[in-house]
């Protein structure tokens, strides 16, 4: 049930988390708990690990009683209290957005019954508290936190070249229909800015997204022509109206 990858499996999963909403809410959260030494697990794999605690209690045919089998099964194979409480902490977050999508499963006493095996832990509340301002934060910017811009600074920093960074683009492309027209709308600007910073290397990807977002035609600014933050942002309202782009 829990999740273990190496470091190349992580990168390429955390791309394709992009889009989750409940792994940008629980990302930072986690990331700190690991650099503090409190767990080995990174992000991904606490949040995998969550999603495979979720999968299973929900396909229990009667989830009230083999819900603390479950429970005590985490906690078997997990390595030590923090582990545990790291695990299935998400895993409420993730229940409560999943509840907003099935019917016919009372997931507040699921999540509450959780809650009753973790009240005792010293971190749980942080934790939650820290997921909470998060979230809080988000919505009042009035957008997704974006983790595409950290991505493409890992990728540089580790010496990544073209391949991986269209290999993040596509991966963009792909989940773009599990994301927020706010999340679409700043990462279409990083990636455009970045894509003329860059000669225009990515061309091909950014024209699939505009495709696949609807557009009808795309004409992509040359190579180092200047182009000012309001000029992209419109390119994106005509993205959201079903329009034709940048034109010259």
């Amino acid at each position: 049930m829990i999740v273990r990858l190496d470091k190349q499996k992580q990168r390429t999963v955390r791309h394709q988390l992009l889009g989750d909403v409940t792994y940008i809410i629980s990302h930072e959260a986690l990331k700190q708990m690991q650099r503090e030494g409190h767990t080995e697990l990174s992000p991904v794999e606490v949040f995998l690990s969550a999603r495979n605690f979720c999968d299973a209690i929900l396909k229990l045919p009667d989830i009230e009683e083999g819900l603390d089998d479950e429970i005590d099964d985490l906690e078997d194979e997990a390595e030590g209290k923090n582990d545990f409480m790291l695990i299935t902490a998400v895993a409420t977050v993730q229940l409560q957005a999943i509840s907003k999508q099935r019917v016919g499963i009372d997931f507040k006493k699921i999540i509450f019954r959780i809650f009753e095996r973790l009240d005792n832990h010293e971190l749980l509340w942080p934790l939650i508290e820290q997921m909470t301002n998060k979230e809080e934060e988000r919505w009042l910017q009035g957008k997704r936190f974006n983790l595409l811009d950290y991505e493409i600074q890992e990728i540089e920093l580790t010496g990544g070249g073209i391949a991986e960074v269209r290999n993040l683009f596509e991966n963009f492309l792909n989940y773009s229909d599990q994301v927020d027209k706010d999340t679409i709308k700043g990462n279409l600007l990083l990636l455009n800015l970045y894509n003329i910073e860059h000669n225009h290397a990515y061309d091909e990807v950014i024209k699939a997204i505009y495709a696949k977002l609807g557009t009808k035609s795309t004409t992509l600014i040359q190579p180092k022509e200047y182009v000012n933050t309001k000029y992209v942002e419109n390119e994106i309202r005509n993205v959201e109206a079903g329009g034709v782009g940048v034109t010259k």
